[in-house]
C-alpha cells in the first residue's frame, strides 16, 4: 500500500512539473448566437495637430510645371528636401527611411522658397491650405501632401512587447496601440490603464478600463502623437519582489517535482 500512494504521488508530481501552457480552441460549441445588435454612438474622429518636433514628409505635385519656367526649375524643389530621418513604423510592419521638416519650439518649418512657414497648431488639412495658398504665386495649381512622420506612441508597462508604435496614417487608438504590443498578458491590469498625454503645455494623466464598453466614448481612446500608455501589472505581479521569485523559483520548483517523482519511481522499484 506505501509502493502505491508513492507511485500515485510520483505520477501527479511528474504531471504537474510537465504540463504546459493550454491553448484556447475556436469554434468548439454548437450553441446558437444571441441575434441582439448593441449600437454605441460615436464622436468623430479629430484630425491630428501638429506639434512641435514633429517631422513633416510635404509633397508637391501640379497639372503643369511653374508659371514662369526658369530653365529646369520643376516643383521637384520642393520635394525630398529638409533632414533624412529613419523612422520604424511597427503598426503594420513597416520601416521607413524619408525627408522631412522638423517643426521647431516656435511652430515654425523652413521651407523653400517660403522660408519660415507657421504650420504649429494647425490640422493636417490646414497645413496643406496654407502652403499651398502661398505657393500659387511660383506654383500653377499646386497640390499639397503632409505626412507627419514620427507620428508615434510609447506603450510601457505589462504588455508583450513594450516600446513605440508609428502610426503612418496619424489614426491609431488604444486598441490598436494594444494589439501592435502584443495584447495585455494575463498578469496585466485591463480595467485601469493610464495614458500620459502633453496638451498646450499641461501634462494629463487619463485612466480607461477596457473591461467596460464605455472605453469606446472616452476622449483618449484615440490615442494622440507622443502619447505614453501604461499597463499596470496586477496584484500577483507586483508581489514579485525580485529577480528570484521571478525567474528561479519557478524552475526550482519545477526541478524538484521531478526529482520528487523519479525518487517515487526509484523506491517503488526497489521494493
Amino acid at each position: 500500500m506505501h509502493r502505491i500512494y508513492v507511485f500515485l504521488i510520483a505520477v501527479v508530481l511528474l504531471a504537474t512539473s510537465c504540463t504546459g501552457p493550454k491553448r484556447s480552441v475556436y469554434f468548439r460549441e454548437n450553441t446558437p448566437l444571441d441575434p441582439t445588435v448593441t449600437t454605441q454612438k460615436m464622436d468623430r474622429f479629430k484630425e491630428a495637430i501638429i506639434q512641435p518636433d514633429d517631422i513633416l514628409a510635404i509633397n508637391v505635385t501640379s497639372p503643369s510645371s511653374l508659371v514662369e519656367d526658369k530653365g529646369n526649375t520643376t516643383v521637384a524643389i520642393f520635394n525630398g528636401g529638409g533632414t533624412p530621418f529613419a523612422t520604424t513604423a511597427t503598426l503594420g510592419g513597416a520601416s521607413t527611411n524619408a525627408n522631412g521638416y522638423l517643426v521647431d519650439a516656435s511652430g515654425l518649418i523652413d521651407y523653400p522658397f517660403l522660408g519660415k512657414t507657421k504650420v504649429g497648431g494647425l490640422t493636417i488639412r490646414q497645413a496643406k491650405d496654407a502652403i499651398s495658398g502661398k505657393l500659387r504665386s511660383i506654383v500653377k495649381e499646386p497640390v499639397v501632401e503632409i505626412r507627419i512622420v514620427n507620428y508615434r506612441i510609447t506603450i510601457l508597462g505589462e504588455v508583450n512587447r513594450p516600446g513605440t508604435i508609428m502610426a503612418p496614417n496619424h489614426k491609431i487608438s488604444i486598441i490598436d496601440a494594444i494589439a501592435a504590443a502584443g495584447d495585455i498578458p494575463i498578469t496585466g491590469r485591463k480595467d485601469n490603464i493610464t495614458i500620459i498625454r502633453e496638451n498646450e503645455g499641461v501634462r494629463e494623466f487619463a485612466h480607461i478600463n477596457l473591461n467596460s464598453k464605455e472605453a469606446f466614448n472616452s476622449p483618449y481612446f484615440y490615442l494622440k502623437q507622443n502619447d505614453v500608455i501604461y499597463v499596470e501589472p496586477a496584484r500577483s505581479r507586483k508581489q514579485e519582489g525580485s529577480d528570484f521569485f521571478r525567474f528561479y523559483l519557478p524552475a526550482i520548483s519545477s526541478l524538484m517535482s521531478t526529482l520528487l517523482a523519479v525518487y517515487g519511481i526509484i523506491q517503488l522499484t526497489t521494493k
